[in-house]
């Protein structure tokens, strides 16, 4: 879990900052990108009748409803995080 309340060190280098942040973005990008894929091929492989697609869809459902609250946390944590953010560059020049 993320921890907001951690201070946000002082950053020498945005220019830095910045390029190894979008290289991390890029790398999530391209790793979910994989797993969507994966998963796409799978679902074609073995959801071949109705009862299989309703039997996914159930329990698709029945997860999202479970996960909803841990995907709420960790959102709620990075809007934290990003404020802190925010609030640390507005004494910096």
């Amino acid at each position: 879990m993320l921890n907001p309340a951690v201070e946000v060190p002082a950053v020498q280098d945005l220019h830095r900052l910045l390029l190894l942040t979008v290289k991390q973005v890029r790398a999530l990008h391209a790793t979910v990108s994989a797993l969507m894929a994966d998963v796409a091929a799978l679902r074609r492989t073995v959801l071949q009748d109705e009862e299989d697609i309703l039997d996914y869809k159930n329990n698709l459902l029945t997860t999202l409803e479970t996960a909803r609250p841990l995907v709420g946390e960790a959102m709620q944590s990075y809007d934290e995080m990003i404020q802190q953010i925010e609030e640390s560059g507005r004494y910096c020049n």
